[in-house]
């Protein structure tokens, strides 16, 4: 059985160095190429002039905490700087407004950040100097938050386009609401950055040279 284990490795071996060898043969026979991809979907902020914030609703289930940051501060201040354009607040301005068409050309932006929060107490269970089992009671605490943008085109009113993100904290210990909104909250608008500035990507791809 020794004997035999032995020829299977020197021929599984010889095998391995047989394929290595053809290519390094070949290596010379494939050219790298860089190939230009577009972003996806990107978010068509550059084709418009006059951006608006109308409705967006912040609802938050938490008795912990309150916010001290706010999406309509992101749109107004964060995203009017990476876009080089002032982004005008009108809180009742929705898709549905018969106001719309009379804005003359301008993209409005509509949605909602939905954000939840609690807290539980969870039994630990962990072993002692001597093996003795040792249960506690730990508190814990979960957190979701998902941001939805919609785009519309004031003069057509109609949807051009629309983002959604998503985040989850679960069972995280000694809670802190505050930090774990603020985490949440730049998660889901980092998200919304990196589609707003989504650039060209480029990817090597390889040839096979006649």
């Amino acid at each position: 059985m020794k004997n035999r284990n032995i020829r299977n490795a020197a021929t599984v071996l010889t095998a391995s160095l047989f394929f290595l060898l053809a290519l390094a043969g070949c290596a010379d026979n494939f050219v790298r190429v860089s190939v230009p991809f577009p972003p996806d979907n990107p978010l068509p902020f550059s084709t418009y002039s006059r951006i608006i914030l109308g409705e967006f609703t912040e609802t938050l289930e938490s008795e912990n905490y309150t916010p001290d940051i706010h999406i309509r501060d992101f749109f107004t201040r964060d995203v009017a700087t990476l876009i080089a354009k002032p982004v005008e607040l009108i809180p009742d301005l929705t898709p549905e407004s018969e106001r719309l068409s009379t804005l003359g050309p301008a993209l409005l932006i509509t949605g909602s950040l939905k954000s939840s929060f609690n807290r539980r107490n969870m039994i630990s269970e962990t072993r002692g100097k001597y093996g003795d089992q040792i249960r506690a009671f730990r508190e814990v605490e979960n957190g979701s938050m998902e941001l939805t943008v919609i785009l519309t085109d004031t003069l057509r009113k109609e949807k051009i386009a629309e983002f959604s993100a998503r985040r989850q904290l679960k069972e995280i210990e000694n809670p802190d609401t505050r930090f774990n909104y603020r985490k949440l909250f730049n998660h889901v608008t980092d998200r919304f950055v990196g589609r707003l500035t989504a650039r060209e990507r480029r990817r090597d791809r390889y040839l096979l040279e006649e």
